[in-house]
């Protein structure tokens, strides 16, 4: 991608990742299968349980994409629980919304301005691989602490760069030289592929977002990482 080394931020970053995300929407589900060689889907479970998800909750999953987890959340809620996606990308919500399920409903807004939604209205919210592309953290854990019910749960899930030294190895290799030449390939988008690596280098620290989400009033905030440091699950809880 040309142009200056670090990436635009507020609105024009916004704008940015909208308008690329409209654009590789058709292919996203088979690149990501292809770049974690499928293991997303266990992330998804990671996701699941450290959110705590039992048949019969209410479960809000913003930047839902295509819906690969918000399906994978709908299977466990159940016919008496229900599953809210949202997504600014129009494109992502319409390949979302081609894969219907009776118990998910799919919505477009901005993770950081959820005024569609009551307080206390979910028993838990996620957000999977969409933190890193959201200039505002604060106003994303502040709105996701505030339509979780008390003792609702609130977890991320987001790549990060490693600190083991062999990881970092690997992921130097994979993510700043294959992964733009296989998205490139698949999607027909140089650009978008290389935007991956450049977002997760410029997100903030896993401490560091440790903080954010405890400054928005969630307690117990809690974060492992996996994939050997590639993928990092931050977990935090509304306050009795």
């Amino acid at each position: 991608m040309s142009g200056p080394r670090n990436l635009p931020t507020g609105g024009e970053r916004a704008a940015l990742v909208e308008e690329m995300f409209d654009r590789i929407a058709g292919r996203y589900e088979l690149l990501n299968t292809v770049m974690t060689g499928g293991m997303h889907r266990l992330w998804n479970r990671r996701i699941i349980k450290a959110a705590n998800i039992i048949p019969g909750d209410r479960v809000l999953d913003l930047a839902c994409g295509t819906g690969s987890l918000t399906r994978d959340i709908a299977a466990r809620v159940g016919e008496s629980g229900s599953v809210l996606g949202v997504d600014f990308s129009r494109e992502m919500l319409r390949g979302a919304g081609s894969r219907p399920r009776p118990n998910v409903e799919y919505r477009r807004g901005d993770a950081t301005d959820l005024r569609f939604i009551e307080d206390e209205a979910f028993d838990a919210a996620t957000i999977a691989y969409g933190a890193r592309n959201i200039p505002n953290l604060d106003g994303l854990f502040a709105e996701m602490r505030r339509v979780v019910r008390p003792g609702g749960r609130v977890v991320c899930l987001e790549i990060a760069t490693p600190e083991n030294e062999v990881s970092k190895a690997f992921y130097g290799l994979w993510f700043d030289r294959v992964v733009p030449k296989i998205g490139a390939r698949i999607s027909g988008d140089a650009e978008a592929y290389t935007y991956l690596p450049k977002s997760v280098k410029e997100f903030v620290a896993a401490d560091d977002l440790s903080g954010i989400i405890e400054r928005n009033g969630l307690q117990d905030v809690t974060y492992r990482r996996l994939a050997g440091g590639i993928i990092t699950l931050h977990r935090g809880v509304r306050g009795l």
